[in-house]
């Protein structure tokens, strides 16, 4: 349960920095997004982000919950201000590994992606295994 509640912060600060995104993206779009956004209204976009966030998050958060209460059995010990180092490096490492191409894909708001980067890692890599314990 804390896991979905963690992923919901997530989500809000997501529909946040995402909505914020999506406007300096559509208001300084070059040729190469005029298509997209020409089949895609940045108002019916907007919406779908926040229907989709908080089902997603809460799920994301809730697996997280459950992969922390293994990484507990199967390798503990604490470490980096963490209960358990081997579950906070693997969500550091996967978040890096997953935001370096989005972060060259959305070259132009790279700080939000960084902001959104930075954030998951606190919530999910230290914030998440004081609440599940």
């Amino acid at each position: 349960m804390s896991g979905a509640m963690i992923g919901m912060l997530m989500a809000s600060i997501f529909i946040t920095l995402g909505e914020l995104m999506l406007f300096f993206l559509y208001k300084n779009r070059t040729p190469a997004m005029e298509p997209f956004f020409e089949r895609v209204p940045p108002s019916q976009l907007a919406i779908g982000i926040v229907a989709v966030a908080y089902p997603t998050w809460a799920g994301i958060g809730a697996l997280f919950a459950l992969l922390f209460l293994i990484s507990v059995r199967e390798a503990p010990g604490g470490g980096l201000g963490s209960p358990n180092l081997v579950f906070t490096v693997a969500v550091v490492v996967m978040s890096l590994m997953m935001a370096a191409p989005i972060m060259y894909l959305l070259r132009r708001v790279v700080m939000g992606v960084v902001a959104l980067t930075i954030t998951f890692i606190g919530l999910f890599g230290w914030f998440l295994p004081y609440f599940v314990r």
